[in-house]
């Protein structure tokens, strides 16, 4: 069956609107599941932003998704990110060892003992954080509600940064603050 431009908008909002689930498994595979499913929406977050085009070094520069602190992707963000897009651009995923390597990144993730690598100032980079780690909130902030990844958004923070964030991601938040 072929769908038409319409019905794949659909199929897309339903996927989009259906949280991704994490099981209740003691141990280990939970929390490889959990970090499996953060890594997607980390992928997924790339097409629901624009940046400002001084972000980006030239017209075929990819997005760049980085992790500081604790890695706690086991390889599911490289995997996730592997052949996918955003915007026309592919995706890249990147460690930073220090402050000054953050400057190419265009979405942060701060894992636990990362957050002396987060840039004062606005910058244009989509800072994500994780309940599991802090409480302090970034532009995107993962929850565990129900047993299912969820996310809060801080569209104030993300606009000063000079950060678009698609209204099609804005409504799946569990809260938008300043929208």
């Amino acid at each position: 069956m072929a769908l038409g431009r319409g019905s794949l908008g659909v199929v897309i909002a339903l996927l989009w609107s259906a949280p991704l689930p994490v099981l209740a498994m003691p141990g280990p595979p939970q929390a490889r599941l959990e970090y499996s499913v953060k890594a997607n929406y980390l992928v997924r977050f790339a097409a629901f932003v624009e940046w400002p085009r001084r972000s980006f070094a030239t017209g075929q520069s990819p997005v760049v998704i980085c992790v500081v602190g604790r890695d706690p992707f086991a390889g599911a963000l490289d995997r996730a990110a592997r052949a996918q897009t955003a915007h026309g651009r592919s995706l890249a995923v990147r460690r930073p060892g220090g402050p000054d390597e953050v400057a190419g990144c265009h979405i942060l993730y701060v894992g636990k003992g990362g957050g002396r690598m987060v840039p004062a100032g606005a910058r244009p980079i989509l800072l994500v954080t994780d309940a599991t780690v802090s409480s302090e909130r970034g532009m995107i902030h993962f929850v565990i509600t129900d047993e299912r990844v969820r996310f809060h958004i801080d569209l104030q923070a993300a606009s000063r940064s000079g950060l678009s964030i698609s209204s099609r991601l804005l409504n799946l938040a569990l809260s938008v603050r300043g929208g």
